[in-house]
């Protein structure tokens, strides 16, 4: 255990020095671009979580400066996102509500998330309450605080479109295009 604690500690260490930042980014946009090829037939074949997985790969770009040279594309990532939601997959309609709600980064991304405190990821607070509220009502974790979190933040405007879209949440918007025409 001591060990383990130690070379997290040291991993840290290093990503936090400038240096190491394109190093692991790179990397991590190598793993994802290499694990979409064995994913792509499972999602296409309508698997929810092959396709929650792929849609990670994709996943996100957080409206920054760095999102003109990021491998990462919100549009594919919430193509696939979308396919799982509509199929009832929980943690792919968290992750909706999260992208729409302004938080679309995930994962490690220290540059896109350090680039996103510079820029402002796009939002539809309408479009997020609704998936947050309906991963909220399967029970996925941390679905209901950020519902709570969005009401909040949300008019009564936006209220009202994620109480109409609710009705028939598996026609609801979802991907990119949809919600950002």
């Amino acid at each position: 255990m001591k060990s383990l604690v130690l070379l997290a500690m040291l991993a840290l260490s290093l990503l936090l020095d400038g240096c190491y930042t394109p190093l692991v980014e790179g990397a991590q946009e190598g793993y994802d671009a290499v694990r979409r090829g064995p994913l792509k037939a499972d999602a296409a074949s309508g698997t929810p979580v092959a396709q929650f997985d792929l849609g990670d790969t994709y996943c996100c770009r957080g409206g920054g400066p760095m999102d003109s040279v990021s491998i990462y594309d919100n549009e594919k990532a919430t193509y696939w996102y979308c396919k799982a939601a509509r199929q009832g997959y929980g943690p792919a309609q968290l992750r909706l509500a999260n992208i729409y709600s302004g938080h679309p980064i995930h994962g490690l991304h220290i540059a896109l998330r350090a680039s996103a405190l510079v820029g402002s990821a796009e939002t539809d607070l309408g479009v997020a309450l609704l998936w947050a509220s309906v991963a909220a009502n399967r029970g996925v974790d941390d679905a209901k605080a950020l519902r709570d979190e969005i009401t909040d933040r949300a008019t009564g405007r936006e209220r009202a479109k994620s109480a109409a879209l609710i009705k028939d949440w598996r026609a609801a918007p979802c991907m990119w295009a949809e919600v950002f025409p």
